[in-house]
């Protein structure tokens, strides 16, 4: 008996005429015959490629008059509803849910109302839809990834190593022959900036290769894959610009990676001689657990970048599923501040800083606070990145800069003589538009030399052109007072600045917080810090929270501390009656220290 002619046999198929289930059943076959062998062709992945066999072959005995082999395609669909739940897509994932419920009523309307049985292979074509969507779309990715190889391939060229699609090629070839758990690991170079702006371009070239040769010492291992290329056989890929990539198995090891990223930046921390000058770079790395985290290459390229991007303080990051839902805050929050009333949302809190000498007030600094409307009060520290990003770094430094000369003018009208400080992002505040708004600011809210601050990154001074220097200069001409912030963990740097052009110096925590252990440290700082007082610079000590770190930035000569020994940020509301209840209860010690 034909097959067509079994199939009219059974019941469930008696509503049909022999011509038009014959072309139901050849139609359902093709599909799922062409379907099965497009994506078994199109997946790297072994486990895949049995899958979509394992699917065809379920299918076409489920064309047969077999309600048992019919049954078995929900087996086929769990396997597709994990794979999209491995692979983390939300369109597989919805496709094979969709999928799932559509079978079950397919397979309901069969046995009840005694719809044709081939019918339950409906749901396959949409699982097949969705996944040959997904390849398409990752297709339109490594086109445009390869555009971009393309546009660095001079640079490829000079250091001889692998690009992103030889890199590709490698790990869909690792992970077909070798289950053992896979790590990739990207490398991020810092510091060429002041290279290439200095030195040139053929310069930064030559400090890359350097620095991709002192990576490849370190990835002599057998675990770390090898990649071809032009017929050799390299362990470490270059995605242009400055980012480097390695393949490493925990076969053998499992944090043979962490030791081996360890060496790395360890490595480019000393300093490289270049143009007979000597430079200092340093690196950071990111690694993604492909076996855990991601199934597929381009995914796992992405998370690694978004682990850098996450944590751009730390220097070794691991990327974490929740990197992804923070990510997508992030873009919540650029939305919301786009459309942000700085009047209504946007709030400054104060932190004093307070005088060695005499324990009197210094200044206020003023810090920005976000009254979100769903998180509650937001410290500038979780979105001054966001306001930089969405390119509102100049109007929220105006809106701050007007909200502190209110504040002045209120306190000067009540008596109080109070100078006060704001943070800005640093190149902003080097335009004429910003520099002609602050001078009309103190103009119309009669202002005086000194009674405003600007605390800067240090990282601007350390890059001035000669139009920096004179905007500086215009600043400090029209009575506003600098303070450079943002040493923190490396204040030597204080040893290569030029002559400041400032008033204040803020030095991090890192001094007090392990003051017990600072040894040789402690006198090298005191040194730099009695330079700045040669040059009528004022040392500040931030971060004191104890009366022993208090101590000991006393011991540093510094002029200032400021931390949560002293007060912790308060709202600007409730600033004057602060200020005079301060006042009253230090009075009498301003007093001794003047007699």
């Amino acid at each position: 008996m034909t097959l067509i002619g079994t199939l009219t046999s059974f019941p469930v198929f008696n509503g049909l005429q022999q011509g038009e289930l014959a072309l139901l059943t050849a139609f359902l076959g093709g599909l799922v015959l062409m379907g099965s062998i497009a994506l078994i062709i199109l997946t790297h992945l072994q486990s895949v490629r049995a899958l979509h066999i394992a699917t065809m072959l379920v299918a076409f005995v489920a064309l047969l008059p077999n309600i048992w082999a019919s049954y078995a395609i929900s087996l086929v669909l769990l396997g597709h509803l994990l794979l999209a739940l491995r692979h983390g897509s939300k369109t597989l994932l919805i496709a094979s849910f969709v999928s799932a419920a559509s079978y079950l009523f397919l397979l309901s309307g069969s046995i009840v109302w005694f719809w044709p049985i081939q019918w339950v292979l409906l749901p396959l074509i949409l699982v097949y839809i969705s996944q040959l969507y997904e390849f398409s779309l990752r297709a339109v990715g490594q086109q445009h990834t390869s555009s971009t190889e393309h546009a660095t391939e001079r640079k490829q060229d000079i250091l001889g190593l692998p690009d992103r699609a030889g890199l590709r090629e490698a790990y869909y070839q690792h992970v077909e022959k070798d289950t053992s758990p896979l790590v990739l690991v990207m490398i991020r170079l810092e510091g060429f900036e002041q290279v290439n702006f200095h030195l040139g371009r053929e310069y930064g070239d030559l400090l890359l290769a350097q620095s991709a040769n002192r990576i490849k010492q370190h990835l002599q291992n057998v675990d770390i894959v090898a990649i071809s290329h032009g017929g050799e056989a390299s362990k470490l890929a270059h995605l242009g610009g400055l980012h480097f990539v390695f393949l490493c198995s925990l076969a053998h090891q499992k944090h043979i990676h962490e030791q081996m990223i360890g060496a790395i930046v360890q490595s480019t921390l000393k300093p490289f001689n270049v143009g007979n000058c000597t430079i200092e770079i340093k690196a950071r790395a990111s690694f993604v657990q492909c076996a855990e985290r991601v199934s597929d290459f381009d995914n796992a390229i992405t998370c690694a970048f978004l682990a850098l991007d996450s944590e751009p303080k730390k220097v070794v990051t691991e990327y974490q599923n929740t990197m992804q839902t923070a990510k997508q805050e992030q873009q919540a929050r650029l939305a919301e501040l786009t459309h942000c009333d700085f009047r209504g949302q946007l709030e400054l809190y104060f932190q004093p800083v307070i005088r060695h000498s005499d324990n009197g007030i210094e200044f206020l600094e003023l810090l920005l606070r976000w009254q979100h409307p769903k998180q509650g009060i937001l410290a500038a520290s979780q979105f001054i990145d966001d306001i930089r990003i969405a390119g509102l770094a100049l109007p929220v430094a105006q809106y701050v800069i007007e909200r502190a000369a209110e504040i002045a003018m209120a306190l000067k009208m009540e008596g109080i003589k109070m100078a006060l400080s704001v943070n800005v992002f640093g190149p902003e505040m080097l335009h004429e538009e910003f520099i002609e708004f602050l001078d009309d600011v103190l103009l119309t809210h009669h202002l005086e030399a000194g009674d405003l601050i600007i605390e800067c990154p240090s990282a601007l001074f350390m890059s001035l052109d000669a139009q920096g220097v004179a905007m500086i200069a215009r600043l400090r001409s029209i009575g506003v007072r600098l303070c450079v912030d943002g040493f923190g963990e490396a204040p030597l740097v204080l040893a290569k600045l030029p002559k400041l052009t400032v008033d204040y110096v803020k030095v991090g925590q890192s001094l007090t917080r392990d003051h017990q252990h600072q040894g040789a440290l402690r006198g090298i700082v005191r040194g730099l810090v009695d330079m700045q007082h040669q040059l009528d610079c004022a040392v500040i000590c931030e971060g004191v929270e104890s009366q022993e770190q208090l101590n000991f930035a006393q011991s540093l000569n510094t002029f200032a501390a400021q931390g949560y020994y002293f007060e912790r940020p308060l709202s600007s509301v409730g600033m004057l009656t602060w200020i005079k209840q301060y006042q009253l209860e230090h009075h009498h010690l301003v007093d001794h220290e003047k007699g």
